[in-house]
């Protein structure tokens, strides 16, 4: 379990470089000032390529936690960890990335994403299932 948690950090990591990147450029290209980092004016946006970085970005940070909790808790209570599903997760939770900062066609995204959702449930169900055993 914890090769797929360090591929997901470093997936996030280079999704952070991504968005860091679009955000310098836009600021060199003058598309937007660096004030507008400060506060995101309404009246202002930043390139849509950016704008669905930064949205990619922060969904890093909401679902994929349960899968981080999960394997953590595998890990630390020593079960056989379903790996096999969680490389499925990371899977794809990359796809549903590059989809989201690529071409972005939501039916797209949204299959890649509920695919990954059923695969966490599916990790959550398999430790639930390995704890219960222990009692």
């Amino acid at each position: 379990m914890l090769k797929p948690m360090l591929a997901l950090m470093f997936w996030t990591l280079c999704v952070a470089l991504y968005l860091l990147t679009l955000r310098i450029l836009a600021v060199r290209k003058g598309t937007v000032s660096i004030g507008y980092f400060r506060l995101y004016p309404p009246d202002q946006a930043a390139p849509a390529r950016a704008l669905a970085a930064a949205r990619h970005y922060d969904n890093l940070f909401q679902v994929p936690i349960l899968f981080y909790l999960a394997c953590v808790t595998s890990l630390a209570m020593g079960l056989n960890g379903p790996v096999a599903l969680a490389w499925g997760f990371v899977a794809l939770r990359v796809v549903h990335g590059l989809i989201h900062m690529g071409y972005n066609n939501v039916m797209h995204r949204f299959i890649a994403f509920m695919a990954s959702n059923l695969l966490l449930v599916a990790i959550w169900v398999v430790i639930a299932l390995q704890l219960g055993s222990r009692a």
